[in-house]
Parts: C-alpha cells; sequence; structure tokens
C-alpha cells in the first residue's frame, strides 16, 4: 500500500516543495493549509495534474480542535508520515514583544507541533509504524537577535524530538531537520545585509533552496533510515 504523508504548512515555501517530491516518490499527500487557500488549491491541481493522490485540508495547527478534526479528514486512512512544517516568524527586540506576540509565535511553532503530533501518533503506534520529521532552525542552537520567541519555540522543537524519539521509538522514529537560512517567503524581511553576513559565514556559500530541505526528509522518511531515531540533521550548509 502506498504511504500517506501529512505536510502541515504545505501550501507555500519549504512545504510546497515537500508536497511535490513526497508525491513524485509515489506518496499520498494530504496538504494542511490555515490562509493559503489559492496556493494549496492550486498545488492540489498541479499534483492531480502529475497523477498524485492528494487533498488539502485547512486547519490552524494551534487550535486542538481544528488539528482533530483535520487528523480524522485524511482520506487515505491513518497518516504513515508526519512533517511538521507549519511556522511562522516574528522580529522584534524582547522587551517590545507582547504576550499576544509570545501566544501566537509559540502556539504555531511549538504547540502546532505537539497537537498535530499527538493527534497522528496513536494511530501510528497502534500500526506499529510511523515516521515523524520536525521542521526546525538553526536559531534554535545559536539564537538570532530581535527572534527571541522563534528561538524559543524551535529550541522546543527540538527538545520535544529528542525526548519523543526516546519515548515512541519503539514504533515511530522521530527526528528533526535543522534548517539553515531558506529562501522563502518567510525569509523575505531578512535585511540584504543580514544575508550576505549568513552567506559569508556559510561554508558553501549560499542560503538553502526548499529542495534542500525536502530531499533530508525524504531520506528520513525513507524505510532505509529506520535506525535513525532522535537526530537533529543540520542541513544549513555548515553555517
Amino acid at each position: 500500500m502506498k504511504r500517506t504523508v501529512l505536510v502541515t504548512g504545505g501550501a507555500r515555501g519549504i512545504g510546497r516543495q515537500m508536497a511535490l517530491d513526497f508525491g513524485a516518490a509515489g506518496y499520498n499527500v494530504v496538504i494542511n493549509y490555515n490562509k493559503s487557500e489559492g496556493q494549496a488549491m492550486a498545488l492540489v491541481n498541479e499534483l492531480n495534474d502529475r497523477e498524485v493522490a492528494c487533498q488539502a485540508i485547512k486547519a490552524d495547527v494551534s487550535n486542538a480542535a481544528e488539528v482533530e478534526r483535520m487528523v480524522k479528514s485524511v482520506m487515505f486512512g491513518a497518516v504513515d508520515v508526519l512533517i511538521n512544517n507549519a511556522g511562522i516568524a516574528h522580529m522584534g527586540l524582547l522587551q517590545h514583544d507582547s504576550e499576544e506576540d509570545f501566544d501566537r509565535v509559540i502556539g504555531v511553532d511549538l504547540k502546532g507541533v505537539w497537537l498535530v503530533t499527538r493527534a497522528c501518533l496513536p494511530a501510528m503506534i497502534e500500526r506499529g509504524y510511523g515516521r515523524i520529521i520536525n521542521i526546525s532552525s538553526f536559531w534554535a542552537e545559536r539564537g538570532s537577535s530581535t527572534e527571541t520567541l522563534y528561538s524559543a519555540a524551535k529550541a522546543g522543537v527540538n527538545g520535544l524530538t529528542k525526548a519523543l524519539s526516546r519515548e515512541a521509538g519503539e514504533y515511530v522514529t522521530v527526528n528533526a531537520i535543522v534548517a539553515g537560512l531558506i529562501a522563502t517567503e518567510m525569509n523575505d524581511p531578512v535585511p540584504p545585509d543580514a544575508l550576505i553576513r549568513i552567506v559569508d559565514n556559510t561554508p558553501v556559500r549560499r542560503i538553502g533552496r526548499p529542495e534542500d530541505v525536502s530531499h533530508a526528509a525524504l531520506f528520513l522518511a525513507d524505510e532505509k533510515s529506520s535506525f535513525i531515531n532522535g537526530a537533529l540533521l543540520h542541513v544549513d550548509g555548515g553555517y
């Protein structure tokens, strides 16, 4: 039987590339989106044209009820591969951040990972198979000035990954991709001088592309990667 992948935040950027690449690799593809309905529907049409079985489901990953509804709505049955990709960025000095900023960033970037994982995990354990791949960031380890909330949320994702890999490792592998700066809309606000500094400090001398992360996810999802568990796979050009 074909495996099914659920990509949260799958309508744009890294998520979109994963939907395309996993579809090309023979997976059924479930695209989660929240606000990007037009892009999600366009992606479904593109995948259908490529004869990929797919669906798009609207859900705010920070909302428990919407997450439960999403997982129950997957037309292909249980999710085999979960990619927790949905995320939002926030830039600002900590003393200027509001409680609403905190709740919004932590809600999507960390609580969202926890909620979607919690919804998918029981069926994975029952079947004795599952792959959970969390998309983290190099700022989780290094820390980014003016991005304390984002850095803290992604550090939490790394901790969740490590802990759950021990808790569920008998049945499910749980790994994270620690992504460097990737050329997506999320990073459009990054100032040009900051981009130059990052490239100068990256041994491969470029910023990442969505396919760099997507190919790493395909590797971790593969049957041959069953002994990789609790790993933080750095896809950051050596930064």
